[in-house]
């Protein structure tokens, strides 16, 4: 696969080896990428005036509006002291907050902001979509029935078998598996440096040991959870693409699905 998602995370494997972090939880794209781009902005207004904790460490004051305690938020992250840090983490655990999300992007910024204080090394962090948890990042799969309608039990109890085993041999992890018609939606979380696709691909083989009953090509993304609707239309529109055939021509690799 030329420039395929694999090449592209093995590419920033060679850089960071093992020594990154993720955010458990998906956060979309968009928003990750107006946080980076308002924190920057914020730290360089800031860098020669850094307001001290006690100025910006109430995130509850109700005359704040929500652009003032996002920019707190990123002030927080930027103060090499684990009481900034437990304030964010406290604000962030809040999911029914509305700027829930944000803190958790600033939580991360104070966390590696320690950890590299402490450690005296150079703390990286690798945004998706999904995700990821510890050095392992979040992937969305999902697999294509041929020729059949729906998946019956004991092809549902192949496919969860086949890929847990495959993924542990991997020191990988199955979180979760849904079935619907002739789809079969997977979320695993995989280290950086295991080659995946290969992972994937042994996983449809030895599952197709048992009846050919899996299409080879399969939709993998760390974007965004594909809802089985967003399977159907992809595979729809590739297969008017290729002229209508049944098959299709390689993995779906690095599925832009961004949302305008």
């Amino acid at each position: 696969m030329n420039d395929s998602l694999y090449d592209k995370l093995q590419s920033v494997a060679k850089l960071i080896s093992n020594n990154f972090s993720t955010i458990d939880e998906p956060i979309d794209m968009k928003l990750q990428t107006a946080y980076f781009l308002r924190s920057k902005k914020v730290k360089e207004v800031h860098k020669d005036n850094k307001p001290e904790l006690e100025q910006i460490a109430d995130l509850y004051d109700p005359s704040l509006t929500n652009e003032q305690i996002e920019e707190r938020l990123i002030l927080l992250s930027d103060i090499d002291d684990p009481r900034a840090y437990r304030i964010l983490e406290e604000f962030a655990q809040k999911s029914e907050n509305r700027l829930h999300k944000w803190a958790l992007m600033a939580q991360q910024e104070s966390k590696m902001l320690i950890e590299g204080s402490l450690l005296n090394e150079r703390q990286i962090f690798v945004s998706t979509g999904l995700g990821g948890r510890g050095n392992l990042l979040r992937y969305f799969v999902g697999l294509i029935g041929r020729g059949i309608e729906e998946f019956v039990p004991y092809q549902q109890h192949i496919i969860q078998s086949e890929f847990e085993s495959a993924l542990r041999t991997n020191r990988s992890e199955l979180e979760k598996i849904d079935f619907q018609g002739r789809f079969a939606a997977l979320t695993m979380l995989i280290p950086l440096d295991v080659p995946f696709h290969e992972v994937l691909l042994r996983a449809v083989e030895e599952c197709n040991q048992y009846g050919n009953f899996l299409e080879e090509d399969f939709l993998v993304t760390n974007v965004r959870m594909l809802s089985f609707d967003d399977m159907e239309e992809i595979v729809k529109n590739r297969q008017h693409e290729s002229g209508g055939n049944e098959g299709f021509d390689s993995i779906f690799d690095d599925i832009d699905t961004s949302e305008e």
